[in-house]
């Protein structure tokens, strides 16, 4: 049964621990809470001051890097001689939650952009490197470029060398039609595509 206790004139309720340990740890807590919390606040203080600057970016860059290794494992091609590819920053800088990956690629006239949620989610978009900002889908990217081509991924993607595997065989295609001469033509065929109107 739950004790009546009357408490400055009015009835409240309140409950009664069974245990002596718990009555005492209840107390302890009354006693010391507001001092751990202040400890609390003075370790995270002395994290920000001491360590959040610079630890914070060294683990972000040390994934990022991680990142780009898994990239060049599974696309080498990105990284021939005659495109010159290389990791570069992104112009649109992404959250630093610890569960988002990504990292940008320019190679020839390509722009891609790699990313990755909670290790599941795989993103590749891909843009002419003069206009980094106006991506699209690599999978539309693909189909802009050769219509009838198979731009299918497996249900379950466990790996980038799956998006290797369709865009290494249409890679020197998709360099011609990211040309800033040819980009006009691919940027309309890309607007005909999301009204449904680009046929084979």
């Amino acid at each position: 049964m739950i004790p009546h206790i009357l408490s400055h004139g009015r009835l409240s309720l309140r409950l009664r621990p069974k245990r002596v340990s718990g009555r005492v740890l209840i107390f302890l807590i009354e006693i010391y809470g507001p001092v751990l919390r202040l400890v609390g606040f003075i370790l995270r203080a002395i994290y920000r001051v001491l360590f959040s600057w610079w630890l914070i970016p060294a683990l972000v860059h040390r994934s990022q890097k991680s990142f780009a290794d898994e990239i060049k494992q599974a696309a080498p091609f990105l990284f021939a001689p005659q495109y010159g590819g290389k990791v570069i920053s992104d112009p649109r800088p992404q959250t630093r939650d610890s569960s988002f990956r990504s990292v940008c690629i320019a190679s020839g006239n390509l722009f891609l952009r790699f990313s990755q949620w909670r290790m599941e989610s795989y993103s590749v978009r891909v843009s002419p490197t003069l206009t980094p900002n106006d991506s699209y889908d690599l999978l539309d990217a693909l189909c802009v470029v050769d219509p009838a081509a198979i731009t299918e991924l497996p249900p379950e993607i466990d790996g980038w060398y799956h998006f290797a595997g369709l865009l290494e065989p249409k890679f020197e295609q998709m360099q011609r039609s990211f040309n800033p001469e040819n980009f006009t033509d691919s940027k309309r065929k890309f607007d005909l595509l999301r009204v449904g109107k680009l046929h084979i």
